[in-house]
Parts: C-alpha cells; sequence; structure tokens
C-alpha cells in the first residue's frame, strides 16, 4: 500500500473534490496582487493537443521556395502529404457557408478530404488544412496568427552548437510525459517546475477580488500540469451542464460537515466537501442564466456547439466525434460570460484535446482531429462574437512536440518544432517566426529525420500572450526565466 505524506494528501483532496472552489482560502495560503489593477475583461484559452501535433499537416508549407517551400514539402512527406490543389470557402454575408457542402469533400471518406487540398491565404506561405474551413475562413479575416517552428527551447542554438555541445537541449527531448511538463510550465530547461498559468495566478492572485470563481480553469474534468502553483489553486469542471447531487439529504449532510474532527485531514477533506456543495450551487444558478447560444448559427446552418450530422460533414465510420471539444468551447463561452458579468478581470482556461500520436493511419486520425478542431474553433469564435467578447478573448494552441516531417508509410514520428496558432478579434493576422529548411538533414533538422530545430521559443509565445494579458517585462521575467535570453520579447501579434 502507498503511504501519502501531506502534499500527496492536498493533491488527492484537489482530485477527489468534485469543485475545489476558491482553494486558496480554504488552504490559508498568504494572499498578493491588487484588486484595483485591472479594469477590464480578458481571458486565455489554452488548448492542449495531446500526443504531439503534425504542425506541418496543419499549415502546410506553400510556397514555391526550394527549400522551405511545397516542392520541398512534396519530395519529404509521401503518403502523408496534402495536395496543392486550392480548395476555395463559401462565404454569404461576412461568414463562412458550408450548408451546400464541403470544399474538402471527395467521397465521404476522411482520408482522401485529408490529402485533396489545401486553403491558400493571401501574403501568405502558409495554407491551412483542407479539414479546418472554420480556422481556414478566420485566417482570411486576419484573426488568426500563426507561430512557426515553435518549441520548448532554452536558448538561441543551432544544429552545431547541439552537435558541439555547446548548447544543452530541453531534458528528454520526445517523451510524451516529459514534454507535456515542459510544454506546460513554459521553462524548457527543467521538466518539473509548477505550470505557467499556475505562477500568473500566483503572481496576479488577488486581482479578481473576492469571487466564487478562480483565475484558472479546467473544463476538461481533471487537473492538469499548467495550473500546478506553489500558493494558488485551479477550478476544476466538466464541460457539462452542472449537476445536481442526488439522493443525499442536504441538511443532515451540512450539519454533519459542521462537525469539527479531531483529524486535521479529516477536518480539511470535510470543509473541502462542504464547500463543493455551496459551489455546486452557484455554478447551477450561473449556468442556467448564461447564454443558451440557441439563436447562433454554425456554418452548416445549426445551432453552434451541436453535431453537424454524418451527411452535413460528408462522413463515413469511423466518424469525428467533436462532441467533446465542442462542449468544453461551448462551456468556456459560458464561464467567460458569466465572469465578465460579475466583474471577474483575468481567467485562464484549460482545453484537452487528446488524440494526435499519428504514428500511423494519420490520414484519418489527424483528419478526424482537425475537423474536431475546427469545428470547435468556428463555433466558439461565433459564440464571443454573439457576446461581443470576441476582442477579451485570445485562443491558443500547444502540443507535447511536433511531428517529423519525415514520414513512417502512413505516420510521423516524435519530433521538435512545431507550427501553433492563436485566434482572436484583438489578434494581428499572419505569419509569426521563420519557416524552416524542410531538407532532411538540413541545418534546421537535428537529427536527419526531420526533427526540427525550433526558431521560436515557446516561452517567447507564451510571453507575447501574457503581455496582452497584462503583465510587465518583469513579470514576464518572473513568469519565463529563459524568456530574457531571445532577442525578441514580444512576436507582436497582439
Amino acid at each position: 500500500m502507498k503511504n501519502y505524506n501531506r502534499r500527496d494528501f492536498l493533491k488527492q483532496v484537489a482530485v477527489g473534490s468534485l469543485y475545489l472552489g476558491s482553494g486558496v482560502s480554504v488552504l490559508n495560503a498568504d494572499s498578493s496582487g491588487d484588486e484595483s489593477r485591472f479594469d477590464d475583461y480578458k481571458a486565455i484559452v489554452y488548448v492542449y493537443h495531446d500526443g504531439g501535433n503534425d504542425g506541418i499537416n496543419t499549415f502546410i508549407p506553400a510556397s514555391e521556395d526550394r527549400k522551405k517551400g511545397y516542392p520541398n514539402y512534396h519530395s519529404i512527406r509521401n503518403n502523408v502529404r496534402v495536395s496543392d490543389k486550392e480548395l476555395e470557402l463559401k462565404v454569404v454575408n461576412g461568414q463562412l457557408d458550408l450548408s451546400s457542402g464541403n470544399p474538402y469533400n471527395v467521397d465521404n471518406k476522411f482520408t482522401t478530404a485529408y490529402t485533396k487540398g489545401f486553403y491558400r491565404h493571401e501574403g501568405l506561405d502558409l495554407a491551412t488544412n483542407p479539414l479546418m474551413p472554420e480556422v481556414a475562413h478566420l485566417v482570411n479575416q486576419g484573426k488568426v496568427a500563426i507561430i512557426a517552428n515553435c518549441g520548448n527551447l532554452i536558448e538561441p542554438a543551432t544544429k552545431k552548437d547541439f552537435a558541439d555541445k555547446k548548447k544543452p537541449l530541453p531534458p528528454f527531448l520526445y517523451s510524451h510525459s516529459h514534454q507535456t511538463k515542459i510544454t506546460q510550465n513554459g521553462i524548457a530547461g527543467v521538466w518539473d517546475a509548477t505550470g505557467w498559468a499556475g505562477r500568473v495566478y500566483d503572481l496576479l492572485e488577488n486581482v479578481n477580488g473576492n469571487t466564487e470563481y478562480n483565475m484558472n480553469i479546467s473544463v476538461s474534468g481533471g487537473i492538469t500540469h499548467i495550473f500546478d502553483a506553489n500558493k494558488t489553486s485551479p477550478l476544476i469542471l466538466s464541460p457539462h451542464e452542472p449537476i445536481k447531487y442526488s439522493g443525499v439529504k442536504r441538511e443532515i449532510y451540512n450539519n454533519y460537515l459542521a462537525i469539527k474532527k479531531e483529524n486535521m485531514f479529516r477536518d480539511l477533506y470535510n470543509r473541502l466537501r462542504k464547500h463543493s456543495f455551496i459551489m455546486q450551487d452557484i455554478l447551477q444558478k450561473d449556468w442556467k442564466n448564461s447564454p443558451d447560444f440557441k439563436d447562433v448559427l454554425n456554418a452548416y446552418g445549426g445551432q453552434i456547439f451541436t453535431r453537424p450530422s454524418h451527411d452535413q460533414l460528408q462522413e463515413s465510420k469511423p466518424y469525428c466525434d467533436p462532441i467533446f471539444t465542442l462542449y468544453q468551447f461551448r462551456a468556456i463561452a459560458k464561464y467567460a460570460k458569466i465572469a465578465k458579468d460579475k466583474g471577474i478581470k483575468r481567467q485562464i482556461f484549460f482545453l484537452f484535446d487528446g488524440g494526435y500520436d499519428t504514428h500511423k493511419n494519420q490520414t484519418l486520425q489527424h483528419a478526424r482531429k482537425m475537423r474536431e478542431l475546427s469545428l470547435g474553433i468556428g463555433d466558439f469564435y461565433r459564440a464571443l462574437e454573439s457576446l461581443d467578447m470576441q476582442n477579451d478573448i485570445v485562443t491558443m494552441t500547444a502540443s507535447d512536440f511536433g511531428r517529423s516531417t519525415g514520414n513512417n508509410d502512413d505516420g510521423t514520428d516524435h519530433a521538435w518544432g512545431s507550427n501553433y496558432f492563436v485566434v482572436g478579434g484583438a489578434i494581428k493576422g499572419g505569419i509569426y517566426g521563420t519557416l524552416p529548411d524542410l531538407t532532411l538533414g538540413s541545418d534546421d533538422d537535428l537529427t536527419h529525420k526531420g526533427r526540427l530545430i525550433p526558431s521560436t521559443s515557446m516561452s517567447q509565445y507564451y510571453a507575447t500572450i501574457t503581455k496582452w494579458f497584462g503583465l510587465s517585462d518583469e513579470e514576464n521575467d518572473i513568469i519565463f526565466p529563459e524568456l530574457s535570453k531571445f532577442p525578441k520579447r514580444d512576436l507582436g501579434f497582439l
């Protein structure tokens, strides 16, 4: 039987409590921050692609450059290659319209849709995956910034620097578990640090005043490393409508919980449980009074955050399954509106999106993920527009690492640098960072297998967003201690 110390116990309590709201006050942490610091609402939505997303097939090199463009991509990618056929988007009254069919469809199979072609964007050297028409439309509107060849990087370095051991590599570079922690802690040289969003919450602990809602909220139903902190704790929620406790006589149970227990751990547990009941009542009431989005339509003409039919998606088995992603985005839209109406100033939301480890069968597996993601992003942005909150919220993507530019028959390997993207009304659209030489064995390839050395670090990417969020340069240096090693602190997309 495993022996638990006090720290382990508190972690288990946090996981076991259905709703751990305002956990800092329960644990008697020291307070800091200034409630009057901000007079507006801003939120970050962190979408995590678990498994290592193929950023090269999310945004495909589209120029004629023989090293960085489509000709090189075409010669390397083979069985997972996206065609350079240009697909057209139908736009009606400024909105994407897919009611008459999908530009990507060939024979109602995602495997053929995945390679049919891409959405080219004027003035950009990257094109959007065919199964992401909603995202492509937002790119055309200037609402998307693509962060090219970005990854966990301790300091600027070349292939020769690594070969000569003059510069350090991130620890456990191709390991899912370690790179997940490093990506979410925002410090490339340390795998066991607290999460970057947890450190932001520690820094801005009291800017939201006395509220039931924490700054950091996961709508994925589980705890995540990005919110690990020294003082604060996140609010862990399900993406579904808050449920009622059934079969419990609340008055009797509340009286039991109010009894002081001699065992400090049991007493703490009961206090957290009591708080869960209180928070549950608040969540139920707020959810019912929040927007239902019934009058907001998706690109197919149906209600947003509902699954389009198989016929509308023009798909055959195995189907994509966007419901969990759609429900997470719906929950974030609702809780963000609730927070803004309550006068809350700053929030960071976590959305889990798994299934990106595409060692094989990529033309089906990655195709389904791209379609699910694009549906969620598209619906979420329409929801924010209906609330007039599209300028208040930035949605960003991240993953363990990118995939190899070379392929393994019908899949790709763990790699390093990747293309990420950010969506929002405040975004200055375009490509940020440097596109790599895709040639196997080039100076941008660490291992001759197409593992791209990032030219932009995750700390630069994150710090650009947290600066918009309200952090000063000095505070960003605290949150991201490696940031000062890079010549550009702000990538400029906000």
